[in-house]
């Protein structure tokens, strides 16, 4: 595929009004990719046998590294996100806008509290879908990330929404 268009990717049928291309932070093991996607991109983590195709392409990418390196940030037209390596996808839109919003709004369970996700701590609110319930792809609110890795100089990201990964996390501290 040349273009970024959603066209081969998972979207949503659900939608009536496509939203237009909006910008989304997707954080991996070891970056910080931030660009726009496709308006009618269905955020989700795929399934732990699934290999491809990619999970997202990112248009006007911009990589950060998130770890203890001196790799210089990268921009680059656009970016193929491996879904096994996502451990956080960051709307930078109302989640009530994106296609699948209906299914994150059903009361669930709402943990708050310290999350370790791979090489992250996360702060914030995690719904689960059930009691003791881990899915691949959890919403989370009022997240705050930053990095495990030492001497990391990411310095985090903070944001009112996000999915984040079941597969990285390894455990929790409830408040």
């Amino acid at each position: 595929m040349d273009s970024c268009s959603s066209k081969g990717y998972a979207v949503s049928k659900k939608q009536q009004q496509p939203l237009p291309p909006y910008f989304l932070q997707v954080l991996t093991t070891q970056y910080l990719i931030e660009g726009t996607v496709a308006g009618d991109t269905f955020l989700h983590f795929p399934a732990l046998d699934t290999i491809g195709p990619p999970l997202l392409c990112v248009a006007s990418a911009q990589l950060q590294a998130t770890g203890a390196t001196d790799l210089a940030n990268r921009a680059c037209a656009r970016f193929m996100v491996m879904g096994a390596n996502a451990v956080a996808l960051v709307p930078g839109v109302d989640m009530g806008q994106l296609p699948q919003a209906d299914t994150w709004r059903i009361p669930k369970v709402p943990v708050r509290g310290v999350f370790c996700f791979g090489p992250y701590v996360v702060q914030g609110t995690l719904v689960l879908s059930g009691e003791g319930r881990i899915n691949i792809t959890m919403p989370m609110y009022d997240l705050r990330i930053a990095s495990y890795v030492p001497g990391s100089r990411w310095d985090g990201l903070q944001a009112p929404f996000g999915l984040v990964n079941g597969r990285w996390l390894q455990g929790y501290e409830p408040q």
